[in-house]
């Protein structure tokens, strides 16, 4: 039975050779000749290729929601966890989000498994923020909390699959109409302060990207 650092190797390699040539440019002989082991060692670990790619997107996976989980821990202003919800999901996941849409072709239960699983918990992490948002009276009356929610789960997937979605110039532009689009949701009240410490969440924004890249 393999090892735990030696499944993460194997996870790890595929994942790279996933990426660089897609799913179905990649063989089971490819990983196994990558990581200079036997294909009798990799099927030892993995029975199938479709099994292998299974633990390579929830380890991507498990990588977000950790991510997102320490972000709650050191930010206390619910908007500002919603916006920053926004911009990893858009921008950091590029990769995976195509791995996802390439999985969708040739592993359709696959691809529902855990595209389901990606988009529960973003929307249960977004809707937390902005249902705790709208009982402290930041937002306005108004604000429907599932359809906000519905529109910035789509707002996402339309632009994590654009090809300069890592790019810093493309990080400025979300940035940019993440601050816009929560400036509208917020009370008049709420503007008010936020105006006053823009800079502030900014700066805060600016360091947990730091820390996360």
């Amino acid at each position: 039975m393999a090892t735990d650092e030696s499944r993460k190797k194997i996870v790890e390699t595929a994942m790279q050779l996933f990426n660089s040539r897609g799913i179905r440019g990649v063989t089971m002989d490819d990983i196994a000749a990558a990581l200079r082991i036997s294909k009798r060692t990799l099927y030892e670990t993995f029975a199938n290729k479709e099994e292998l790619l299974a633990e390579c997107l929830m380890d991507v996976h498990d990588g977000i929601e950790k991510r997102h989980r320490e972000v709650y821990l050191k930010v206390d202003e619910p908007l500002l966890v919603a916006l920053y919800m926004i911009e990893v999901n858009a921008m950091s996941n590029h990769s995976y989000c195509h791995l996802i849409e390439e999985a969708e072709r040739y592993y359709p239960e696959l691809h529902d498994r855990f595209f389901k699983i990606h988009t529960t918990a973003f929307r249960e992490m977004i809707a937390k923020a902005l249902n705790y948002a709208k009982a402290q009276g930041y937002l306005r009356p108004a604000v429907d909390i599932d359809t906000t929610v519905d529109f910035m789960c789509q707002f996402v997937q339309q632009h994590r699959i654009t090809e300069a979605s890592n790019s810093g110039e493309y990080a400025q532009k979300m940035n940019e109409l993440s601050f816009t689009f929560l400036r509208g949701l917020m009370s008049t009240e709420t503007i008010v302060r936020y105006e006053k410490q823009e800079e502030k969440y900014r700066q805060i924004m600016k360091k947990l990207n730091e820390t996360y890249n």
